[in-house]
């Protein structure tokens, strides 16, 4: 045990005190002559021993409390060997994470904040035995070395790193680093983590899992956090299309979404698009505190290919953040599988979708139409479609339950049309697989073609209705909407589940529920005519049309996006030996693994930076916008109490300590003290309490004995 402020033992000096007073008034009792003699000496005998034991015991207790507070004063610290970090003998690995988002390119009176954090590890490497070793991993990017190293080895590493403009690997480097901590061959180790403290901590967390075998107790967790007051920034945080319904030569919407991270107004900024290396358009970005706010910029899409571009932001002190890339896919063909019961009439099957589709094609020439029923399941492949449409089905079978969920959840688009003979619960079990909602009833009488109910009034806003009225926004729709001879209710899972269309009753009737990344639409009746007035209105062939459409047009409706600090993970149709990533200035080769006349990609992006990349395959070409994760744009900091909190969840957090504020010899120290021990002063404080309790309470006990 050592001390930090030694001067203070000179304060144990003071025990004098006590002792003097303790001599002073210690004095022998006065003889006095009194007449039964025998009994008075055997008294007074008597009452100095208990008045010695009395003064020497209280003497003891004042003199032991100046000590113990003396000692608190001092700082007393606790070596390594007995804290439980290493053994004083021994050797220690110092494993530590560093993080270097672009946000500790912020600068305050000490400079850049990474250096700031840089210069603390130095510190911790100064404070080391030659024969300690080092893990230091970086959030950021790729790792510059995942082994462990010597001190100047981490010496030479440090500057290497730097903030980087890529994906954010926090948790698992944590985790990691965690592994690593158990599998050494060192005598003990300290973790550390030394970060800005940024909201997105208290998010990305709950994600982090550490070993099996890994026990807080023996690795505990020291916080650095470089303290800094959060600066202005200003960032683009999204691009989105306006009509998720795209076709070649239409003109197409791009919705560019741009926030003031800061409590600061934010003036003077300006906003470009590039299409195809062109500008598109430019507006003035004038943002209150917290404000975010769309802009829309006009293009039009290629007949063919994609529609690549970017959006800019200028006027801002951070860069990182002020450029986003987009690709639109503009698909060649739309292709669309017409799933139904077998139901005939004569020797025709009657589907009243097929003529729509059918007629589409025709007109457009780029939708390719395939009628199907149950009894083809097993030679279709899904992912040769886009959107899939369960055309008047009565149930859906549970072997095909699996390949429709991992339909959708890559990026297909299935709508749900009820069919007749049903009832509302044949569909539910389907449903719960899908995490949709569930029918829970009928309104009307299959057959009896009597009114119940009417499709409400059309609300623009919605793709599906986009571009089918040849109207403006401020004019309003008058629509003979069509009669529901009888419909399924439906409860919604109200997780992200979006009514598009109502019945005038206030019922559910169209219906989108989230299905990953594409769409899972859901129909409360059907267009055959016992069901509905539909076939002979004037809104029944544009409507279903773009049901379809808007359903293969998927979740991302056309954007190629990929957000680092994710695996990469692509399925393509057919089967692909070849696959070659071309990303900025680098290519790379992912893995490749067919089944099923698919092929499924994936690759590490450790090293991935925003930008456009391309996937080249044997016979097809993708192109994706990679894009930084939005998080990173926000430089609001957790207080420290919050910071050990959540990171004591998983971790024995020792200390949090801020850097903020501390000379560059006061961080030395903190940072050796986490380094090499711990402060015990409390110990010694409650100590110190709890004698002056006892000397109270043995006052009190020897008061009035003889």
């Amino acid at each position: 045990m050592s001390f930090l402020t030694p001067l203070f033992l000179l304060g144990a000096l003071a025990i004098a005190i006590p002792v003097i007073l303790h001599l002073i008034n210690f004095r022998k009792p006065n003889k006095q002559a009194f007449s039964t003699l025998v009994f008075f000496q055997q008294l007074q005998k008597s009452s100095i021993r208990w008045l010695i034991l009395k003064k020497r015991i209280l003497l003891a207790l004042r003199i032991l409390a100046i000590l113990l507070l003396t000692l608190a004063l001092a700082r007393p610290l606790l070596s390594p060997k007995l804290s439980g970090i290493a053994p004083d003998r021994g050797s220690t690995l110092y494993a530590i994470v560093i993080e270097n988002s672009p946000a500790m390119s912020q600068i305050d009176e000490r400079g850049l904040l990474f250096n700031t954090a840089t210069e603390a590890i130095k510190s911790l490497i100064a404070n080391s035995k030659p024969s300690d070793r080092f893990l230091i991993y970086n959030t950021h990017g790729q790792l510059l070395s995942p082994e462990e190293i010597s001190a100047a080895q981490a010496e030479r590493l440090l500057d290497q790193l730097e903030p980087l403009n890529a994906g954010n690997f926090t948790t698992e480097r944590l985790s990691r680093l965690a592994s690593k901590a158990i599998s050494t061959e060192l005598d003990a180790v300290g973790l550390f983590f030394i970060t800005r403290g940024g909201e997105y901590l208290d998010g990305i967390l709950s994600d982090l899992t550490l070993p099996d075998d890994f026990r807080p107790g023996l690795y505990p967790l020291t916080l650095i956090t470089t303290g800094e007051q959060p600066a202005r920034n200003t960032g683009i945080v999204s691009i989105d299309v306006a009509a998720r319904i795209i076709s070649g030569g239409s003109p197409v919407s791009v919705m560019v979404t741009v926030q003031n991270f800061s409590d600061q107004r934010a003036v003077n900024h300006f906003l470009s698009l590039e299409v195809n290396g062109e500008l598109e358009g430019q507006f003035q970005v004038d943002l209150d505190a917290g404000e975010t706010r769309v802009y829309s910029f006009e293009t039009i899409a290629p007949e063919r290919g994609n529609l690549k571009g970017r959006a800019l932001l200028e006027g801002d002190a951070f860069s990182f953040d002020n450029t986003r890339y987009f690709v639109i896919d503009i698909p060649e063909r739309t292709r669309i599988l017409l799933l139904s019961e077998l139901q005939t009439r004569g020797s025709a099957r009657v589907s009243w979708l097929d003529p729509v589709f059918r007629a589409a094609a025709r007109s457009a020439g780029n939708i390719d139409v395939i009628n199907a029923t149950w009894d083809d399941w097993t030679g279709l492949t899904l992912s040769e479609f886009d959107a899939v449409l369960l055309d008047g089905v009565r149930e859906v079978p549970e072997y095909a339950w699996n390949e429709l969920q991992n339909f959708t959840q890559n990026g297909g688009g299935l709508v749900l049309i009820p069919g007749n003979r049903g009832n509302p619960s044949s569909l539910n079990p389907f449903l719960e697989r899908m995490n949709a909602g569930r029918f829970i009833g009928m309104v009307g009488d299959p057959g009896r073609f009597e009114p119940v109910a009417r499709v409400d009034r059309i609300v623009r806003g919605h793709p599906i209705f986009d571009d089918m009225f040849q109207a403006t926004e401020e004019e309003e729709l008058r629509l003979d909407l069509p009669a529901l001879y009888h419909y399924w209710r439906y409860q919604s899972s109200g997780r992200a589940a979006q009514i598009i269309m109502r019945t005038n009753l206030d019922d559910p009737l169209l219906i989108r529920e989230s299905a990953g990344n594409g769409r899972f639409i859901i129909a409360a009746t059907s267009p055959d005519p016992t069901w509905s007035a539909f076939a002979i209105n004037p809104l029944f062939a544009p409507l279903f049309l773009r049901v379809g459409l808007y359903a293969a047009a998927g979740e991302l409706g056309g954007l190629n996006e990929f957000i680092l600090g994710n695996m990469f993970n692509y399925t393509a149709n057919g089967l692909h030996r070849n696959a070659t990533f071309q990303l900025n200035d680098f290519s790379l080769v992912p893995e490749t693994q067919t089944a099923a006349r698919e092929t499924r990609i994936t690759a590490e992006t450790y090293a991935w930076k925003p930008g456009w990349a391309t996937l080249a395959l044997s016979e097809d070409t993708l192109h994706i916008a990679v894009n930084q994760n939005v998080q990173e744009s926000s430089f609001k900091t957790l207080n420290m109490s919050k910071l050990g909190d959540i990171f004591s969840e998983q971790f024995q957090v020792s200390d949090v300590i801020s850097l903020q504020g501390l000379s560059e010899q006061d961080i030395t120290r903190r940072i050796g003290v986490a380094a090499t021990g711990r402060e015990i002063w409390s110990w010694f404080l409650l100590a110190a309490i709890v004698m002056l309790v006892t000397e109270s309470l043995v006052a009190a006990r020897f008061k009035g004995n003889p």
